[in-house]
């Protein structure tokens, strides 16, 4: 391995442990926001050292051929406790602030979309029942005026259809009552 191919290793190594540091601080940072159980912890922190590690591995295979020497430690090393002397405040500052921005862009998506989308369907949806409640009053006291209209005009029928019903209702109870006391009569006899 040349000596070109060294540096470059030991430059991309001290990259790859900044970026695992600020990855590491992302991490934390997402992990102190949520409200996880603690075995989904142990297996989301498993999982990001696992994936750190083999992303690491796939840049050093890419720069040399994936050969592991010291120098590679000591770029990672370096990288990292660069990155964690001079920039990992200022990037879990600037992470909070993204974080709140992304927070505040969704809400306020959210209250676009209500004040656009849904208050105006709610409102048309509350215009058409109050406009059906009106109509079917209205028919409501069309029909009961009607039905007093039909009353008040069939009125002098009434009488004679109720005089009628009793007549008829009157015949079929006398039948009926004819027929029970013959058929009490015959059973006395017997």
């Amino acid at each position: 391995m040349s000596i070109g191919i060294q540096l470059q290793t030991v430059l991309a190594m001290s990259t790859c442990g900044a970026l695992m540091g600020m990855g590491f601080d992302t991490y934390h940072v997402f992990k102190g926001k949520s409200k996880l159980p603690l075995w989904m912890i142990f297996i989301f922190d498993i999982l990001f050292w696992v994936g750190s590690m083999g992303a690491v591995f796939l840049i050093l295979v890419k720069v040399n051929d994936g050969i592991i020497r010291f120098p590679i430690f000591f770029g990672m090393i370096f990288g990292a406790w660069v990155y964690f002397l001079l920039g990992s405040k200022k990037y879990i500052h600037f992470l909070h602030r993204v974080i709140k921005f992304c927070q505040w862009f969704y809400r306020t998506v959210l209250q676009i979309i209500d004040t656009l989308v849904v208050r105006p369907i709610l409102f048309f949806y509350r215009v058409i029942l109050m406009v059906l409640a009106f109509l079917y009053s209205v028919l409501l006291a069309i029909l009961g005026f009607l039905w007093k209209v039909i009353r008040f005009v069939t009125s002098p029928f009434a009488r004679w259809g109720q005089h009628l019903g009793k007549k008829m209702f009157g015949k079929s109870k006398g039948i009926w009552t004819n027929w029970k006391n013959w058929f009490h009569s015959k059973r006395k006899r017997e």
